[in-house]
């Protein structure tokens, strides 16, 4: 019996020792984190599976490169509801940029800006209160360009004092280095006068000159 006793004694010590050591290993924290979260997930299970859903894009998006993502972006940019402003090649004439609306015809403006390779970045910034301002670019170099668009219809051509504006904004007010007025008509004989006693004239671009730099043209900076 004395036997049989000790050594049922030695086999449950190293049993006992073993479960002590691993409690701590086990990490209470742990256990408590995950009781936590189930009692979230429980009492917001939308919230969690939202929570979730953005946690895992996070972490493919880091695992990702970049590189890798721009077809997919080139896809969705793709896709019927993503329409550019600017016509594709080939159908840029002046009658295209005649039918757009004046807020589109900005929109063109700075996607034609933003396809030169000098450029960084060309933003439609155009709204009621703009100052003069429709479309500002950002050069490779440091420089800001200033745009003005005005999508007038033939005959309707820009004047002067659009010219004596852009001339008063661009420099104190926009802080840009050159600016450009754009138009799909024309400009007035008094326009290109004023323009001309200008100390650093303003690019004036009429419909003929735009439908050129769409087309392949040098844009306006150049």
């Amino acid at each position: 019996m004395t036997a049989t006793h000790n050594t049922t004694r030695r086999t449950k010590r190293p049993t006992r020792t073993r479960y002590r050591r691993r409690l701590p290993r086990l990490g209470w924290w742990w256990a408590g984190i995950a009781i936590t979260l189930m009692g979230i997930a429980k009492t917001w299970p939308v919230l969690t599976a939202t929570t979730l859903a953005l946690i895992g894009a996070l972490l493919v998006l880091r695992a990702v490169r970049p590189r890798r993502l721009a077809p997919l972006i080139e896809r969705i940019n793709g896709l019927s509801f993503y329409r550019p402003a600017l016509p594709a090649r080939g159908r840029r004439t002046l009658d295209a940029f005649h039918r757009m609306t004046p807020a589109r015809f900005e929109r063109a403006i700075a996607e034609l800006a933003q396809k030169d390779p000098s450029v960084t970045r060309a933003t439609a910034v155009g709204q009621a209160n703009d100052r003069g301002a429709d479309v500002l670019v950002h050069l490779n170099d440091g420089r800001r360009i200033l745009i003005q668009c005005k999508h007038h219809q033939d005959g309707n051509n820009v004047g002067s004092p659009v010219v004596q504006t852009t001339n008063g904004v661009y420099r104190d007010i926009h802080h840009c280095h050159a600016a450009a007025i754009v138009t799909t008509a024309g400009f007035t004989r008094a326009a290109v006068d004023t323009n001309a006693m200008l100390p650093q004239p303003i690019r004036l671009i009429n419909g003929d000159a735009l439908v050129q730099w769409a087309n392949g043209g040098l844009p306006p900076w150049r």
